[in-house]
């Protein structure tokens, strides 16, 4: 008996970690057909924020793209990652373990306003669908339902700013 290294279809067909990636995203939302829909016809699709995951957008592209570096040296689990190009940004779905004292500099933490209030949305495009208008993936949700951790992306934005500041200080 083989073993299998990915997730199969029942009927025997391979699952693609992006397929499921994709399910899980657009799980996110009540009407996940209608973003299917949306993507298919290469739109990006509103995905609402604070019923799986909050997003945390990184106003400053280098600082998050330092911070993405930052955690993949130390081994930490990225959860996906959006690039918003409009807005020279990266949006990090984060565990809603954020609380509403979030206030690390430079960044805005979206999530559902208070329980029982309307959930957010963020246009999101497909997973590995490539860019579509201002938003892309540069990691793209893959399945294994891996969020960012709030105190590691905290951690991961501090020393990223030390470096900036001073490339040639040593971070601890």
């Amino acid at each position: 008996m083989a073993t299998r290294t990915a997730p199969w279809h029942p009927a025997g067909r391979h699952i693609s970690s992006l397929a499921l990636g994709s399910r899980w995203l657009a799980d996110a939302n009540r009407g996940a057909d209608e973003v299917f829909e949306r993507w298919e016809m290469r739109q990006l699709a509103p995905i609402r924020i604070g019923t799986r995951f909050d997003l945390v957008r990184v106003l400053d592209l280098r600082l998050g793209r330092s911070a993405v570096q930052d955690m993949q040296q130390a081994g930490v689990p990225i959860g996906p990652v959006l690039l918003n190009h409009a807005h020279r940004a990266l949006e990090f779905l984060v565990t809603m373990s954020a609380d509403h004292g979030w206030s690390v500099e430079g960044t805005e933490l979206i999530r559902r306003p208070s329980p029982g209030a309307a959930a957010r949305a963020v246009p999101m495009p497909a997973p590995g669908g490539g860019r579509i208008g201002s938003r892309e993936w540069l990691i793209p949700p893959n399945g294994s339902q891996i969020l960012t951790e709030p105190r590691h992306l905290d951690t991961a934005l501090c020393r990223a700013r030390i470096r900036l500041r001073h490339p040639s200080a040593p971070i601890i």
